[in-house]
């Protein structure tokens, strides 16, 4: 569904990203690791198109985006989330949504057309979807961390895409909401969407991913199963290590 075809990324002088090639399929979850300052998010961006490469390709659905913009993109089905929360604190859950649903709509967007009944039960299913029922009109200010992960996901989920990026959606979040928010990833990746997954709770993305990507000095340094990925000497030295 989205591949990275020998992905370079220059800034001055520093070679952030190095001859990066990784595909992620329909149904599948790659969880991409690495230590501080692998390259990690600097990659989700090129994929996303929040930043263009210096060098490589990017295919979206067999179609080369590699110039594409972060909002073409997303209207050819792609989605993401950020490391930090990107939700409006002054509208409710159900207002976030609505906003979401709206921009992914064929109409012209504007923040201030109101939801139809149809749009209504989207925003409900989009909040049920993420273990949020019953909470459309809770000011979003008011949500606990885990709370405002899962709505940023009802949000990315609005658009029905057919890919996913998602950097560090575990951050922040209390030990009681993991567990949750592995189900809802795990249910979008087993209802058909490719995945990809930027995150430091290595026994989430163990238990999630399909493959595991591991970034280092820009580099990749292996790719496969999580236990070949773990049993990899390369791998434990420059990273798993420590964190396991």
């Amino acid at each position: 569904m989205i591949s990275a075809e020998s992905v370079g990324w220059k800034v001055g002088g520093a070679q952030i990203l190095d001859d990066v090639s990784l595909t992620v399929g329909a149904g599948e979850l790659v969880g991409i690791i690495g230590p501080n300052g692998a390259g990690k998010s600097s990659f989700v961006n090129i994929l996303s198109g929040v930043t263009r490469p210096s060098s490589g390709r990017i295919t979206l659905q067999d179609k080369d985006v590699t110039g594409a913009s972060a909002t073409r993109r997303a209207r050819m089905g792609l989605a993401r989330s950020f490391q930090t929360s990107a939700l409006f604190d002054g509208l409710t859950a159900g207002e976030n949504v609505r906003l979401a649903v709206q921009a992914a709509g064929s109409a012209p967007f504007s923040p201030f057309r109101s939801a139809g009944s149809s749009t209504t039960g989207v925003i409900d299913d989009l909040l049920a979807r993420v273990r949020m029922p019953g909470r459309s009109r809770t000011p979003a200010r008011d949500l606990s961390h885990g709370d405002r992960r899962k709505l940023e996901l009802a949000m990315a989920l609005a658009s029905e895409p057919a890919v996913l990026l998602l950097d560090e959606p575990m951050a922040g979040v209390s030990a009681e909401d993991v567990d949750g928010l592995t189900e809802i990833i795990g249910e979008v990746r087993d209802g058909g969407v490719a995945v990809a997954m930027v995150e430091h709770h290595m026994h989430v993305l163990l238990g999630l991913a399909d493959r595991v990507a591991v970034l280092h000095h820009g580099q990749l340094l292996a790719v496969g199963e999580p236990t070949e990925v773990t049993a990899d000497e390369r791998v434990q030295q420059a990273y798993l290590a420590e964190a396991l």
